[in-house]
């Protein structure tokens, strides 16, 4: 569907009113409900009155058991679902809005938010899990195809782990620089002392005129539960600080956008004893949006003058899964897990574009652009605890397979003024590369064995990955890639191995080191890719020789965890060999050119070549001030920095994606009870000078900058809470990093992120 700049404007006005008007409902609400509890009796909480404790949360992620963060020999980040309400957190860039060193990218591109980059390494090079399963990879060909990987909505987490550096050993290929979890809500979450649950939340964010509507209800019990979470999400494009609005590449306000984004989660559990949970899941997210590109109206290409071009986005993610958990006393094992999915993806990105010849003739061309993947696969995991000597033992090992198929069409036609098609420059329909499946199968195996009750934990692990693509050259490939070499099925395997350790000085002091391997297997859109561009006197070839990226790191830390605070050191470097360089000049051609001399065309080919090497130093901490002086009960500060630097050790050159150093200060003020709370957080972010980009991938050099927001949140009473945020207070204009890999022949403020902006959610129990 088209937008005309009228109906544009007509759905803008429309979600504001829409979110005026459910915004205040929901307050009014809140507050009968609140005054009807506050009939009842006064609010109550079952936590103490007293200051907030450093209770460390439980991490999964760090060696795929269940461990608080001081026993995990690397650096993992947890964001709570607390911390997602009381921060106002919209989408996955929200998510690691506090998290130096982690960053995701796509403001101001029309195809929206990217992927997660961590430590300097993005894209399919980072694991991305939601429950257990890979989320969709990302995928790229051409001006009018861009799939990305947000498939979450956040409304639906409980919490999100985030662990840096090298992987494999523990999840596999893709975990070369680190590894995003995704845990969504269970019944349990909320049906803890009721037998059944029900809330409202409704939210409205300006910087995108955004309204979220999130309807939650559980009930049952320990044996049996259920759970079903819907969230309706209706915006706009979002603000940024640019003042030239307007058409063409001049323009500098965002492009007008209409989102809408549906998602639910449904659940059922069923524990008929105490050893045997059954958990079967239902995910759905449908996410679609319609877009006047007016960046791109009156672009002059080749004497041809681009009238208008506008696009309908939409991507769908489902999935469903079955798990199963056994606790008991076995002879292989005392807690088993098992694993069964199938997942479906689909970005569908349709362009309609209507533009003017030099000889005056006007033309509508329309693109259609499709990437889907199916992945379906089963995990086993096994965990025995032992004693052996002075030593404890918790054996986990395991095993997985999976089967991904992946597909990939671009299709479109031209029409002149009389509705007559034009012949194509290009076959259509056509295929980036052709139908691939890959089938991968894994065994891996760890042991966390303490000594000396327990104060030195050793987690030595190795895991064992083979992978075989089977690739199907229909007749949509071969004819749309005409003179491509015919593809190839692949295989290979690797075998990838860590050990940390963790030493605890005192209670409070501990120290670590961790040495692990990460792997990515060589994608499909690199090896048997195909395609020619006549006119343009280029063409793509595929490389069936690509071997599998590797990588290893090495991290040191300590931490303190002590009743007035925490403290957190790591100090990493992560080297990485074999890197894939995509479609560049074939090697084999070198000696003319990079010209294929059979047909005269440039040629491109994707290569192992890069060794590229990153360090860094992360800090972070907190202290409760109370410390100082009981009047200070419930104040407190915290501080996080993050400072990395790497080099592509082949040519020289800096490594583009590696954030600046990042800096973020705050204080914040706890209410006993829990009763309300604030945070008010400083981030600094240093500049990106031009020496520290890469020059022969060069982006924008942006300046240092420093934004201030405060957040507060309060309960109402135990059925009603409200959270506001007030964002960019000093309505400063700024670029992050990013955001830069999207700019082109644009206008710079495009890519800006939005100036002062505010948000507010209203969350009412029922139950």
């Amino acid at each position: 569907m088209n937008l005309s700049p009228s109906t544009s404007i007509g759905i803008k006005t429309s979600v504001k009113t829409t979110s005026v008007f459910l915004v205040t409902a929901t307050l009014l609400i809140g507050t009968g409900v609140g005054q009807a509890a506050d009939a009842i009796g006064e609010y109550t909480n079952n936590t103490e009155d007293k200051a907030p404790l450093t209770l460390q949360p439980v991490s999964v992620i760090g060696t795929r058991t269940e461990r608080s963060l001081d026993e995990v020999p690397a650096t993992v980040s947890i964001t709570t679902e607390a911390d997602i309400e009381n921060t106002l957190v919209r989408d996955i860039a929200d998510l690691v809005r506090f998290e130096p060193g982690v960053s995701v990218g796509g403001t101001g591109s029309r195809f929206g938010l990217s992927d997660f980059i961590i430590r300097g390494i993005g894209g399919n090079r980072v694991l991305v899990l939601v429950d257990g399963v890979r989320v969709p990879d990302t995928f790229s060909f051409g001006p009018f195809l861009s799939a990305r990987r947000d498939f979450v909505d956040v409304d639906s987490l409980r919490q999100v782990e985030i662990i840096r550096g090298p992987t494999s050993s523990l999840y596999g290929s893709d975990a070369l620089g680190g590894v995003v979890a995704f845990n969504t809500k269970t019944p349990l979450d909320y049906l803890r002392e009721k037998d059944y649950y029900g809330s409202l939340k409704m939210g409205y964010s300006s910087d995108d005129d955004s309204v979220v509507s999130t309807a939650t209800f559980a009930a049952g019990d320990e044996r049996l539960s259920g759970l079903v979470i819907y969230t309706r999400r209706e915006g706009n494009e979002t603000d940024n600080t640019g003042r030239v609005g307007g058409t063409g590449p001049t323009r500098e306000r965002p492009d007008r956008q209409s989102v809408d984004n549906d998602n639910i989660i449904a659940k059922v559990r069923f524990s008929p004893n105490e050893h045997h949970t059954f958990t079967a899941s239902i995910q759905y997210l449908n996410n679609d949006s319609d877009i006047n590109i007016f960046s791109d109206y009156n672009e002059l290409t080749r004497g041809t003058t681009v009238n208008s071009r506008d696009g309908n986005d939409e991507r769908t993610r489902e999935l469903w899964s079955l798990m199963y958990d056994f606790r008991g006393d076995l002879i292989v094992a005392d807690h088993i897990k098992a694993h069964v999915y199938q997942q479906t993806s689909k970005t569908t990105q349709d362009t309609d574009e209507i533009r003017t010849l030099p000889n005056f003739a006007t033309q509508t061309r329309q693109r259609s652009s499709r990437f889907e993947q199916e992945l379906t696969g089963a995990e086993l995991q096994f965990n025995k605890s032992f004693t052996l000597g002075a030593s404890t033992h918790l054996l986990t090992y395991g095993t997985s397979y999976t089967i991904t198929d992946s597909e990939e069409l671009r299709n479109g036609a031209t029409f002149d003024s009389t509705g007559n098609n034009v012949p194509e420059f290009f076959p259509f329909p056509t295929r980036g590369f052709p139908v691939t499946e890959v089938t991968q199968s894994a065994f891996f195996l760890q042991d966390e064995v303490g000594f000396f009750d327990d104060a030195l934990l050793l987690s030595p692990g190795i895991r064992y990955d083979r992978f075989d693509a089977d690739v199907n050259a229909d007749s949509i490939f071969i004819t749309g890639n005409p003179g491509t070499p015919t593809p190839e099925d692949y295989s290979d395997s690797e075998v990838t191995a860590r050990i940390g350790a963790v030493y605890k000085v005192t209670d409070k002091f501990s120290v670590y080191a961790h040495f692990s391997e990460g792997f990515r297997a060589p994608p499909y859109g690199d090896v048997n890719v195909g395609f020619s561009n006549l006119i343009g006197g280029y063409k793509t070839v595929s490389n069936t020789d690509l071997k599998s990226e590797r990588s290893r790191g090495l991290e040191l830390g300590l931490r303190f965890n002590g009743d007035d605070g925490e403290l957190h050191l790591a100090l990493y470097r992560n080297k990485y060999t074999d890197f894939i360089d995509s479609l560049v000049p074939a090697p084999q051609f070198l000696g003319t050119g990079g010209v294929d001399p059979v047909d005269n065309l440039l040629t491109f080919q994707s290569v192992n070549r890069a060794n590229v090497t990153i360090k860094g130093a992360e800090l972070s901490g907190k202290y409760y001030l109370e410390g100082l002086s009981p009047s200070l009960r419930g104040l407190y500060v915290r501080a996080a920095i993050a400072y990395a630097d790497g080099e592509d050790t082949d040519r020289n050159e800096p490594i583009n994606d590696i954030e600046p150093l990042t800096g973020i200060f705050g204080a914040g003020y706890k209410a006993a009870g829990d009763r309300w709370g604030a945070d008010i957080i400083w981030t600094l972010v240093d500049e990106k000078k031009a020496s520290d980009i890469d020059q022969n991938n060069p982006r924008l050099a942006t300046p240092g900058y420093g934004i201030v927001d405060v957040m507060g949140y309060i309960n109402v009473n135990q059925r009603t809470r409200i959270n506001v945020g007030l964002f960019n207070l000093g309505d400063k204009s700024y670029i992050r990093w990013a955001d830069t890999r999207d700019i082109e022949a644009d206008a710079v403020q495009r890519f800006s992120q939005p100036g002062f902006n505010a948000g507010a959610s209203v969350q009412v129990a029922f139950w």
